[in-house]
């Protein structure tokens, strides 16, 4: 059994595995960083600690014009350089995915956004791509 924290961005549920999550956050006050790459919405201060935010849509090469409210901040990792955060239009709630209804992505996502989905998860609604964390950056 999976844990999930699920968000919306764009159409699309997406989910993270709640492992990953250290927090997240709604309304995050972000700096904008000049000349940062598209990807990088910019930065914000938690608790006296730098941490990047990246627009999630934007990681994903598919970005719109959607108001973020939320952002995920992520574990830093052993060997990781930075704190992490995702911008994302609306985190949801944490759920339960058993594997059984998980399947890897189809071999038609053969390309950089597959290595992105660990699952692709069928659930009674609608379907909830779950992200692979370590191949997001």
């Amino acid at each position: 059994m999976l844990k999930i924290l699920c968000f919306k961005s764009g159409n699309n549920l997406y989910g993270i595995e709640t492992r990953y999550v250290k927090e997240i956050n709604r309304h995050p006050e972000i700096t904008v960083i000049p000349l940062a790459p598209p990807m990088v919405a910019g930065m914000m201060n938690l608790r006296g600690q730098v941490v990047n935010l990246l627009d999630f849509e934007a990681l994903l090469g598919c970005p719109t014009e959607r108001l973020k409210k939320h952002c995920i901040v992520l574990k830093k990792e052993p060997g990781e350089a930075d704190v992490m955060a995702l911008l994302v239009e609306q985190a949801a709630d944490v759920i339960d995915v058993d594997e059984a209804v998980c399947e890897p992505p189809t071999p038609s996502l053969v390309n950089e956004y597959d290595t992105k989905i660990k699952f692709i998860a069928k659930l009674e609604q609608e379907l909830l791509i779950i992200i692979e964390k370590e191949k997001l950056f």
